[in-house]
């Protein structure tokens, strides 16, 4: 458990980060709820719902990522994440969904 641990504050990549920023956005998402609930009808418990369900893709490569970090040097890792994560979103703002 200890190891655990230490690979994620000691080894951050870029998808450990994403993940932890998404994570807090929903658990903000969420205290703010408790504290202001929406009133009858309202989209943002439904927006609440789909974050939840949607945070298991996040979850997924949070867990792919920390096993990679073992096995791969974290540097590395987070220079093949970056380009890869810049690829896609340029090939998705450039050919799918051009401005």
């Amino acid at each position: 458990m200890k190891k655990v641990f230490y690979h994620l504050i000691r080894k951050p990549t870029f998808i450990s980060v994403l993940t932890a920023v998404f994570f807090s956005y929903i658990i903000f998402l969420a205290v703010y709820k408790i504290f202001d609930p929406p009133k009858i009808g309202s989209a943002y418990n439904m927006i609440l719902e789909m974050l939840l369900i949607v945070s298991v893709v996040p979850l997924g490569l949070f867990i792919i990522d920390r096993l990679l970090v073992i096995k791969i040097n974290n540097i590395k890792l987070t220079i093949i994440e970056a380009i890869l994560f810049g690829g896609i979103s340029l090939y998705y703002f450039l050919v799918v969904n051009p401005f």
